[in-house]
Parts: structure tokens; sequence; C-alpha cells
């Protein structure tokens, strides 16, 4: 039995025909069996939702249905069925445009001329040091790609009076192909073949280029590095990668960055960290020291009784913040040297200092200096 067609559509029985329409045009686009071929239904749904919408967007054809129902159109249109409908090409071409379909035309208005491709996007990979990562560089970048015909200039031919519109396709880059099957028949848009989508065609291409306005050759772009970048960010560069065809707009160029390690630093978000060497006496009796730090060296001063896996901060002397002002700190984690092949003497010393020195004054702490210096590089 025959569904209700106002039920079949989702609209209620007082829809006017831009409702009717609308809710059509949805439906079409979810059940197109060239769309949604997965659904072994989908075929069947989409022959009766133009059946539904074949009688309701019909006034005379509607006001039978109101009237009598599926037998009313069945008696008073002489056996009007489904096999009697238009050409579903007809209704696309109606509903959604001269290129009907949805293979290639927009499917809700009229194709716009295809023009000359736009640029590929390309993908390049700049190493940088940690510093110009803090601070931020700017990198000459060469790679090879498509760039403007130095010959005729992009313009794909050096005698642009050749250039003409494509006759097969009127300039529109695109023909319309019609497929006829069990349903009715159908409108596609396919690539003009003769312009390859271009919508002209040139009757002296350069001959470098063979018209295609671009050719190989070896570029090289400035990308500005910012402070604060990580590795594996990447940064775009607005049209500065493969050119387009014939004068139309250049693709994008990503810059992917990769940070080179450091033979003193390693870096943890925004901060740096640094393992800094103490004597045991310098850790006993205090010492200053020149760091390095991401400005230079600076002066350290580290306090009587510092203990292995102690740690220093330098504020403010860390990599730049990316989005925002200000930078990192830098961390200066403490190991404690301990001296090896001593002589005699000095075996001698340290056994009168541990005997005159208490237990005491020794820092007895839980947790061991390996566990703190696993916390500090985790975080």
């Amino acid at each position: 039995m025959k569904r209700d067609y106002y039920e079949v559509l989702g609209v209620s029985r007082d829809a006017d025909i831009q409702q009717i329409k609308k809710a059509y045009r949805k439906l079409a686009r979810e059940l197109h069996p060239d769309v949604n071929c997965e659904d072994p239904e989908c075929e069947e749904k989409f022959k009766e939702a133009t059946e539904a919408y074949e009688v309701l967007a019909d006034s005379e054809k509607r006001g039978l249905y109101d009237a009598y129902g599926h037998e009313g159109l069945r008696r008073g249109v002489g056996g009007f069925g489904f096999d009697g409908f238009p050409g579903f090409g007809d209704i696309f071409e109606n509903l959604f445009g001269a290129f009907g379909g949805f293979a290639g035309g927009s499917p809700f208005g009229r194709s716009q001329p295809a023009g000359p491709a736009r640029g590929e996007d390309l993908a390049v990979e700049v190493e940088v040091t940690l510093e110009e990562a803090a601070f931020g560089v700017e990198k000459e970048i060469t790679f090879t790609a498509q760039g403007v015909c130095p010959t005729c200039k992009g313009a794909g031919t050096t005698d642009p009076a050749s250039v003409k519109s494509c006759p097969d396709c009127g300039g529109m880059g695109r023909v319309r192909t019609v497929r006829r099957t069990m349903l009715g028949q159908f409108v596609q848009a396919v690539v003009c073949p003769k312009c390859a989508g271009s919508g002209q065609v040139i009757g002296s291409p350069c001959e470098e280029c063979r018209g295609a306005g671009r050719a190989f050759m070896e570029r090289k772009v400035d990308a500005q590095i910012p402070a604060g970048i990580e590795a594996g960010q990447r940064i775009r560069v607005s049209g500065r990668g493969s050119a387009g065809e014939r004068g139309a707009r250049a693709g994008d160029l990503y810059v992917r960055v990769r940070v080179l390690e450091h033979r003193s630093f390693r870096r943890r978000g925004d901060d740096i960290l640094y393992n800094v060497g103490l004597t045991m006496v310098q850790a006993a009796l205090g010492a200053t020291l020149a760091v390095p730090t991401l400005d230079g060296e600076e002066e350290v001063t580290f306090a009587p009784g510092t203990q292995p896996g102690d740690v220093k901060t330098l504020h403010g002397k860390g990599v730049h913040h990316l989005s925002e002002h200000g930078r990192g700190d830098q961390e200066i984690l403490v190991s404690v040297l301990i001296p090896h092949d001593l002589d005699e003497e000095q075996q001698r010393l340290l056994k009168d200092f541990d005997e005159s020195c208490g237990t005491e004054q020794y820092d007895q702490r839980d947790e061991g200096v390996l566990q703190r210096l696993r916390n500090w590089l985790s975080g």
C-alpha cells in the first residue's frame, strides 16, 4: 500500500509549494542513488519521494489527491502512475540548476565557469635551533615546485589573441552528460575533456610550459618562524605554494618546523631545563658559578648545603610564549659530583671530616635523587 505523499515528504497537508520543494530537495540529496549507494533501499525511497513531489507540486494532481487519494489519481488522470512521470533529469534541472545531479554542478544553482586551476598546496620542512625557536627567525627555504613560466609570464601563450573560449563547453569548463536508467534520466556535469576544465583553448601554446602557464623550477621563499614555536608545528605562507594555471591563484606553502637537539638544554613547554654539577665542597660551602642561558652566561649563586636534586629557577629566561607576551623560566637541576681515585692523604682527610661531622648535619629525604630527577624531567 502506498504511503501518504505528505508523510513521504514530511510536510503538513497545508504546506505551500516552496515548503514542498524544500522538503524534496532535502530528500533528493539524501536518497539520490548516485550519492547514497550504501543503503539498499535508497532507490525505492528516492522513487517514492519523487512520485510524491510530482503530485504535490502540481496543483491539479494535488487537488485530485487531496479529494480522492491515490485512487483518485489513477482514475482522474487516465491511468497516471510513476512510469508516466517526466525524467528525473528534468526535475533536477528545475530544482538544482542547469547541471542537475550531484556529480559536478552545484546542487543549488547554475554552475559557474571553472577557469584555470588554482595551484596546489605544498609542504616543506625546515630545521631550526632551540635558540631560533625560542626567539623567532627568518629562514630562506629552497625547494622545487611549479612556478610562473618565465617565457609567457603565466599566460600559457605569447600570443594572447590565440586564447578562445572552449567550443565544446562554451567556456564553462564542464559538459553535461545524460544517463538513462530504470528510474529515469540523470543529468551530470563532468570536466570538459577538450579544455581540461579551464573553459579556454589556446591556439598557440607557449613552447616552454605547453600552455599551462607554469613550469617546475627551484623556488626560494623567506618564511618567518615565530618565537615560541614547537617541534612539529606548521606555519602557512599564503600564496607561496605551487603556481596556478595561467594566472590562477597560487597554492599555499606549509612549513613544518623541526627543532634540533641542544647539547646543554632541554625544552619542556616554554621552560628550559639545565643540569649543573657542583662538587661536594661547592654544594656544602656554597658557590657562585657562570651558568649558560639562552641569553648568554649568568652568575648564579648556590647556597651552602645545596642538595642533589635541588632546583633553582631563573624567571623569564625560557622560551618566548607563542601566543602571548612574556617568557618561560629556566630551571637548573643540581647534581653533586663525587671525587674518585683519591690518594691516601685525601682519603685520610675525608675520614677525619666524616668522624668530626655527625649524621644530624646531613639532609635526610624520603625521595631519592633519581626519583627527584624523574619528577623534574617529567614536569
